[in-house]
């Protein structure tokens, strides 16, 4: 059995028991790409080159900002917040609900899509859980927003990011070509989304009831809270920065991490339980089998592929649409990109047009939507959600409700790409 068909095997074993696995995904995962490692089945995968294999990145901005939301919780804040919320939109729930979906796809704009899923969700959680209705839907509904949002400019997305730096595009470039479709398809989702939610009127008296509560009331410890809100408000400031000031996005959550620890006294061990290993480590696995692939070849056989389809331009665009779509979905979405950017680079230089590009940003962004291996937010978001709500979403169940929403998108964004090619 040669390199390709072993890596092909193990990336199938892998992604068989993350959709239909009843076992732990994370640790089937990590297993499957620390034996592809210890095989040394592709070249370049071993420890002396894990900083090229991993996206550390990644995992660091998670870990950090997983301690420092964990610490602002138990402070009250988002309690705070999601009251003052409900007071202003005066206990109407659609309104409510509009402006957290407006604020997570603007945040999630010049935000990392993964830090606007761990800033919103406790406030959703809160105000979902006050009114007793089931959360799924509504928090499914809110990581296809901030995927959504992600899409619109250049540092929204780390799939942007990644296709930025192989296409060479701006940040204009990005708002300019994707923001008004990124407006269209909120609207468009906002209002499948209302039509297929059905809520109890008791639902609605039971939030209006908390008009008459003081948010100040939520508030537990004022004292960590200044602390911990003067960290957190500095590191999104630095965020905001850090292509100018040159430092990683994970190394700025980390070092606010840690002061914020020192500050508070706490050590880590302290706030281990407000870390997500399972996510981390799932991830770590990811970037390896991902990486696998991408080393038997998998790019230049894409190229000859699409290549062969250029004589009809509509097949062309359609057929990249959709594999834009279906391979953020299912191998995630900086592996996807890692995979396939190069390969569009390599047509856009052999003469076909740079909006090339754009075709993919579209259906890639959105496709990170169809299943939770899409993008880290994804599986991050279903983790809190199963933390704070004991509520466990499948695969199948993600793809279900996503393919409600999404299937309407998927054929507006082929038709825009046909378009603008």
């Amino acid at each position: 059995m040669n390199e390709a068909m072993l890596v092909l095997l193990f990336a199938i074993l892998a992604y068989y028991f993350i959709i239909f696995g009843k076992i732990a995904k994370s640790v089937v995962t990590l297993l499957i790409a620390l034996v592809l490692m210890a095989i040394k089945v592709v070249e370049g995968l071993d420890l002396k080159n894990i900083g090229e294999v991993v996206d550390f990145n990644t995992l660091g901005l998670l870990l950090g900002m997983m301690i420092i939301v964990h610490i602002l919780k138990g402070t009250g804040f988002f309690e705070y917040l999601a009251i003052s919320a409900i007071k202003i939109s005066r206990g109407r729930f659609w309104l409510l609900f509009a402006f957290l979906m407006v604020l997570t796809a603007v945040t999630s704009a010049f935000l990392d899509n993964l830090i606007t899923i761990i800033l919103v969700s406790p406030i959703l959680f809160l105000i979902l859980d006050t009114m007793e209705v089931n959360p799924v839907p509504f928090f499914l509904f809110t990581i296809f927003i901030d995927n959504i949002g992600g899409m619109s400019t250049l540092i929204g997305s780390p799939l942007n990011i990644v296709l930025g730096s192989i296409s060479g595009l701006s940040f204009n470039d990005f708002l300019k070509n994707m923001g008004l479709v990124t407006v269209l398809m909120f609207v468009v989702v906002f209002f499948l989304f209302k039509r297929y939610v059905r809520i109890d009127e008791k639902a609605f008296e039971k939030l209006r009831n908390l008009l008459s509560v003081d948010p100040k009331r939520s508030i537990t410890d004022p004292v960590v809270l200044k602390k911990s809100l003067f960290v957190f408000l500095s590191t999104l400031v630095l965020f905001g920065l850090h292509s100018f000031v040159e430092v990683e996005l994970s190394l700025i959550a980390l070092i606010a991490a840690c002061a914020l620890l020192l500050m508070l006294g706490k050590n880590f061990e302290k706030v281990s339980e407000g870390i997500d290993w399972d996510t981390l480590f799932f991830y770590t696995g990811l970037f390896i089998i991902s990486y696998s692939l991408e080393q038997i070849g998998v790019m230049e056989v894409i190229a000859s592929f699409l290549k062969a389809l250029s004589f009809n331009r509509f097949l062309f665009v359609a057929t990249v649409t959709w594999i834009s779509i279906l391979s953020t979905a299912f191998l995630s979405a900086v592996p996807a990109t890692l995979i396939i950017a190069p390969t569009l680079k390599i047509l856009v230089s052999q003469g076909f047009p740079a909006s090339l590009w754009w075709v993919y940003a579209v259906g890639a962004n959105l496709g990170t939507n169809l299943t939770p291996l899409g993008a880290v937010q994804n599986i991050v978001g279903l983790s809190l959600l199963e933390k704070y709500t004991k509520h466990t979403v499948s695969f199948k169940e993600f793809f279900k409700v996503a393919w409600s929403f999404m299937f309407i998108p998927f054929i507006i964004a082929t038709l825009y790409s046909l378009i603008i090619y």
